[in-house]
This record gives C-alpha cells, sequence and structure tokens, in this order.
C-alpha cells in the first residue's frame, strides 16, 4: 500500500472554504430580498388596492352632516374670527388651574408647594385644594390603612399603635439623636 507523505495543500482548501462561504452568504441575501420583494408586492395586492368603501361613505356622511347643519362649519370659523371668543360662556373659557395637587406630589414622595401658590389656592375657598391622590386609594398602600379591612380605622396599620405616624404619611426630619454616653 502506499502513503501520501506530501504536505496538504492549505492554501487551497482556505480558497474553497472561503468560496463556500461567499456563496451561502450571497444566496441568502438573494433569496430574502427575493421574499421581501414579493411580500410587499402582496401585501400591496390584498391591502393597498382595496377602497375603504365604509370610511369613504363615513367621511361623506360627516362632511354633509358639517355643511348642513343651523350653523355650517364654514360660517361658524368666521363668525368666531369675527366676533371673537367673547361671547362664549365662563364655563368654556380658558382659565389658570388653582388644583395644586400636581404640585404636592406623591404621596410617598411629598414636596413643598411653593408658598404663592398655596395662597393663590387659599384664595378661592379658605382651605388648600385636596390632592388627587388623597380622594382615592393609593395603589401602593396596603388595604388597611384605608379603613378597608374590618375593624381596622382608616390611616391605621394592624398591630401599630395609634399615636404612631402612619406609614404613608408626610416625612417630616427629626432631630438628630444625641449618642449615649457611657
Amino acid at each position: 500500500m502506499a502513503f501520501d507523505k506530501s504536505e496538504p495543500r492549505v492554501g487551497l482548501i482556505f480558497q474553497i472554504g472561503l468560496f463556500a462561504v461567499v456563496c451561502l452568504v450571497g444566496t441568502r441575501g438573494v433569496l430574502i430580498s427575493y421574499f421581501d420583494s414579493i411580500t410587499s408586492d402582496e401585501q400591496h395586492r390584498k391591502i393597498g388596492m382595496v377602497v375603504p368603501t365604509a370610511l369613504l361613505n363615513l367621511r361623506a356622511d360627516e362632511d354633509q352632516r358639517l355643511k348642513s347643519g343651523p350653523m355650517p362649519v364654514d360660517k361658524a370659523m368666521e363668525a368666531i374670527v369675527a366676533r371673537g371668543r367673547m361671547g362664549a360662556s365662563p364655563d368654556i373659557m380658558p382659565s389658570a388651574s388653582k388644583d395644586i395637587g400636581p404640585m404636592q406630589g406623591w404621596m410617598k414622595m411629598p414636596n413643598e408647594v411653593p408658598s404663592p401658590m398655596m395662597a393663590a389656592a387659599l384664595d378661592d375657598g379658605g382651605a388648600p385644594a385636596a390632592p388627587a391622590a388623597s380622594t382615592s386609594v393609593d395603589a401602593g398602600a396596603p388595604a388597611a390603612l384605608h379603613g378597608t379591612l374590618p375593624g381596622v380605622s382608616p390611616g391605621v396599620s394592624p398591630g401599630v399603635s395609634p399615636g404612631a405616624r402612619p406609614v404613608n404619611g408626610p416625612i417630616t426630619p427629626s432631630p438628630p439623636k444625641k449618642p449615649a454616653k457611657k
């Protein structure tokens, strides 16, 4: 039996491997491009070429109702331009909000409201505006803090002494404790 004692042709093997990888990557790119083209053509044929008759009918109906009402939209716009909003009801006139709830922040991370804002809020009724969080149950608080458990009053946690500060109340700084002398 004969043995081949020559060195392997590494350069030829490397060239064939590189050619195979380039062919596979190129074939993949061509197939993806072809699939994308065919898919977009089908979507255009099935979706893009369909005439939305219901939508067109709805728009035509709305346009007809806007133009043939007691005061057509064109005339209403001309009236607003001519007269302005002076004849509008005070209920729909724009005004600054007096709600300080957003400035107070989240119940568990309260913020200080500037005193001019608090004064403006107090001017309208004498009492600060109630924040939105106090009118509804806080999503992060246990049910016991809102008095929904039987036998538990609002703002008191079960197993907590009545004089203790509520768990979700405002955070107030406490004076630093002096170290005990030995």
